[in-house]
């Protein structure tokens, strides 16, 4: 059988551009700011009007994950000087995809009473992004923080007021995240190209935008305020009963990926 000369030069062309390394992403570095425009006053599902005067939290090691898979002969070969393992498959909005952009560090984020100085420059591939994940940290000694601070050792720290029906009750609530205890998946829907003049905001959120529900919901705080005298503390070290299970249900929905999120900004 006669072999057409042409035809052999198309299919070794083909061949030579399909085993050719991928050309590697473009880096670039964007500042990551902390946004308090997420912690809006809320109204949860037992009718208590809530609003937070501070909110500071502290984490570590933020991850940028990608809506897909990347080209797999591109992401083996660049495991060495880049940070590409799959992102944990977690149950909620967001799985999949690879981390293809980090902000490594430690950081005590102040969303309230005022918004906290620019956390760091992340370094991201470019592509379209679809979840952001952290670990939960706690403040250590040499965070700066003053010896009395109530934030101190703790991963949070949430003050407020809470109303219903022409009560109110101030609390403030610490708490302890286990000590490498990751929250996956939240939302970062954001396409980041070589010219984004955008910074990234990290948002802390009091109502879950996609479901409504908020931080607070099945926390009864004129119950749990025994007393009657308008103040209450939800901490780790509580030993009442009622207040030990505020405590674990406010814990459990803080560590949620559904009350975090990193959107883009427009560069001022």
């Amino acid at each position: 059988m006669t072999r057409h000369p042409c035809l052999w030069f198309g299919v070794a062309a083909l061949i030579g551009s399909a085993c050719a390394d991928p050309e590697e992403p473009a880096r670039v570095e964007l500042d990551v700011v902390a946004d308090a425009s997420g912690l809006v006053p809320v109204e949860t599902n037992l009718g208590y009007q809530v609003e937070l005067t501070e909110a500071r939290v502290v984490v570590e090691d933020l991850t940028f994950a990608t809506a897909g898979e990347l080209h797999t002969a591109w992401r083996w070969r660049s495991l060495t000087d880049w940070v590409i393992p799959s992102a944990h498959a977690h149950p909620g909005h967001y799985q999949g995809g690879d981390i293809t952009g980090e902000l490594r560090g430690h950081f005590v984020v102040s969303w309230l009473p005022t918004a906290a100085e620019p956390l760091g420059r992340a370094t991201l591939l470019v592509g379209s992004y679809e979840s952001v994940n952290f670990t939960f940290a706690h403040a250590a000694a040499d965070d700066g923080l003053a010896s009395d601070d109530p934030l101190s050792t703790h991963t949070a720290l949430l003050r407020g007021q809470a109303a219903r029906d022409g009560s109110t009750v101030d609390f403030v609530a610490t708490i302890d995240s286990p000590i490498g205890r990751e929250l996956v998946g939240a939302a970062f829907q954001v396409t980041v190209t070589e010219t984004s003049p955008t910074r990234l905001a990290f948002r802390f959120l009091t109502r879950d935008t996609f479901e409504g529900d908020t931080l607070f919901d099945d926390l009864d705080f004129l119950a749990l305020d025994g007393d009657g005298d308008g103040q209450l503390a939800i901490a780790p070290e509580a030993t009442d009963e009622a207040l030990v299970a505020a405590y674990d249900q406010l814990r459990r929905t803080f560590q949620t990926h559904d009350h975090f999120d990193v959107r883009a900004l427009q560069a001022p």
